[in-house]
């Protein structure tokens, strides 16, 4: 069977699962609907999302109540059904594995964390090495202000007339790990991108690379407020980062329940991170607010 009819399968049995929540859903029946059977649909449906179809459902379920819980003033038993929960009880302790918290406790936070997004199919050119999965699932995070210690410089971003960030980003990241004797090997590497207008540098972006919870020494600090992020998983070479953000702002964001603000956007690397392995790992953090 051709890939496209694959996924397209796929996607019609998440359009399923998204307009029935508040329904019992069993993975038999997906798999009818599907025209596959039982096995062959976890197995296709895992390798094009890395998830299983019964914690996508729950995963699904619970951000939607997590999102009741911050914007209306419903009582947790009628989100808990609406959401597709028998009782109370069996919500809360579901509730309580996701998020670490009790319903009352997210609510009082009053921060959306860890909730997860509907998988959308995302089409794009592959490098060679690489085999990211054919969806992506978008997080929604709240996260604390924060210091960084490291090194600066003005970038032409992707979407400029003369992008140099290619080039530029190396460049500033060399020049930290030359003088990384302050960092620890485990220290969690971090790229910030300062998107907010800037008169003296009216076309570019100020980019800073460090690690956090390092000492200052002799580098500049930069200070990054509380924000509420769009996080997108990025597997593989450094160009897919790229890639991931042009998906982001043309497919996802426009379709989504929010709209990207000017802010500080993250890039958080994996300690190990290999900009060259088809292996590696990290998270592009893009600020956000509810539409």
């Amino acid at each position: 069977m051709p890939l496209q009819h694959k996924l397209t399968r796929i996607e019609k049995v998440l359009d399923y699962i998204h307009e029935h929540l508040d329904e019992s859903i069993h993975v038999a029946s997906l798999a009818e609907k599907s025209c596959w059977s039982r096995w062959q649909f976890q197995r296709v449906f895992g390798e094009a999302t890395g998830l299983t179809v019964a914690q996508y459902i729950r995963e699904i379920r619970l951000s939607k109540a997590a999102e009741l819980l911050l914007s209306s003033p419903k009582r947790h038993i009628d989100i808990a059904i609406l959401c597709g929960f028998d009782s109370e009880i069996s919500f809360s302790r579901a509730f309580k594995n996701m998020f670490n918290c009790t319903p009352r406790e997210y609510r009082l936070r009053g921060k959306r964390q860890g909730l997860r997004t509907p998988l959308q199919y995302r089409t794009e050119k592959t490098l060679a090495g690489d085999k990211p999965k054919a969806f992506t699932q978008i997080r929604i995070e709240s996260r604390d202000a924060f210091q960084l210690n490291g090194v600066h410089g003005w970038i032409h971003g992707p979407f400029s007339s003369t992008p140099d960030f290619i080039e530029r980003v190396p460049q500033l990241w060399k020049t930290i790990d030359t003088k990384n004797e302050y960092f620890a090997p485990t220290a969690q590497p971090i790229g910030i991108i300062d998107t907010h207008y800037h008169p003296q540098n009216p076309d570019q972006m100020c980019y800073w690379a460090g690690y956090l919870g390092q000492p200052k020494n002799t580098y500049d600090t930069i200070d990054v407020p509380s924000q509420e992020y769009a996080v997108i998983p990025v597997h593989g070479k450094v160009a897919a980062v790229e890639q991931a953000v042009e998906w982001f702002i043309h497919r996802w964001l426009p379709e989504s329940d929010y709209d990207g603000i000017s802010g500080y956007e993250l890039e958080v690397y994996d300690p190990h991170y290999d900009p060259k392995s088809s292996q590696s790992y990290m998270e592009y953090w893009l600020p956000i607010k509810p539409r």
